[in-house]
């Protein structure tokens, strides 16, 4: 690879734009230590996860969750157990940020380590050869009211909890309550919409619960609903520079001024000056 591309392909990485390769030629596993069905690499200091697209296009309220669990409103299904994931997790050292209280705290979730996901797939390009894409998570997703990529700032690693429940209504005569993860049991591993189990959930404030992202089709493999496309989640603790600061809340257009009620800021009068005004 000549220094210009290898030059375009770094640049493309840092910003996680598409970066596409041979197939063969994307970094193996070799020295990870499995959780499970997840996968710790204590050399690059990344954690994977396999799994296959529940869809490319439309409004999605999570990133990935369970095998089976709101497929219609999420991008990646994760073939994992909830408390692998969030195990791998723990080995980066990462410190929780502030969890939300339930879906309607919509307040940005400050605090902790931000983690960066990228997502690995095969795609094709124009003349119909095969090549490994990885691409930035925040690059597949589209802020709906902006009609543009999600902003750059990684992920909140809230971590997952554990709460008593009842036992379910069929349960045998004497079942007693019994302590749960509940990332297990909702079957939530990473939020778009704060969701208090998930293990990973979006920093930013939101304007309202469900949040307003869908998924971006020009970067995402074509979607077969009997064949659905596999990929490959990566996570890494972010790092200076990964995170725009600026990015506090999920933007909005600017509100459109009610000209009734509000007048414009060219229609205000200054206040006077001691001079003008006079005692």
């Amino acid at each position: 690879m000549s220094s210009s591309c290898l030059l375009v392909v770094l640049l493309a990485s840092i910003h996680g734009l598409p970066v596409d390769v041979i197939p063969g030629s994307e970094p193996t596993r070799a020295g990870s230590i499995p959780l499970g069905n997840v996968f710790y690499s204590p050399q690059t200091r990344r954690v994977e996860v396999d799994g296959v697209f529940n869809l490319n296009r439309g409004f999605v309220e999570y990133l990935a969750c369970a095998p089976g669990v709101k497929p219609h409103e999420t991008l990646v299904s994760l073939d994992c157990d909830p408390a692998d994931l969030q195990g791998a997790l723990l080995l980066l050292g990462l410190k929780n940020s502030r969890r939300p209280e339930s879906e309607y705290d919509l307040g940005p979730l400050t605090g902790g380590d931000r983690v960066i996901i990228s997502l690995r797939f095969q795609v094709q390009d124009g003349e119909g050869r095969h090549r490994i894409r990885t691409i930035r998570v925040e690059n597949c997703l589209i802020n709906a009211p902006m009609e543009r990529t999600m902003a750059r700032c990684g992920f909140s690693f809230t971590g997952s909890g554990f709460q008593w429940l009842d036992p379910p209504p069929r349960a045998p005569e004497g079942a007693v309550a019994e302590e749960h993860f509940m990332a297990r049991v909702t079957g939530e591993m990473v939020a778009l919409s704060h969701r208090p189990w998930a293990i990973l959930d979006n920093p930013l404030a939101l304007p309202y619960p469900d949040g307003d992202y869908f998924a971006y089709s020009d970067v995402l493999p074509l979607h077969r609903r009997d064949d659905p496309p596999e990929v490959t989640m990566l996570l890494r603790r972010a790092v200076a520079g990964d995170v725009d600061p600026q990015a506090i809340r999920m933007e909005l257009p600017p509100r459109p001024l009610d000209r009734e009620t509000e007048p414009a800021l060219d229609e205000i009068e200054p206040p006077l000056d001691e001079g003008e005004g006079g005692r």
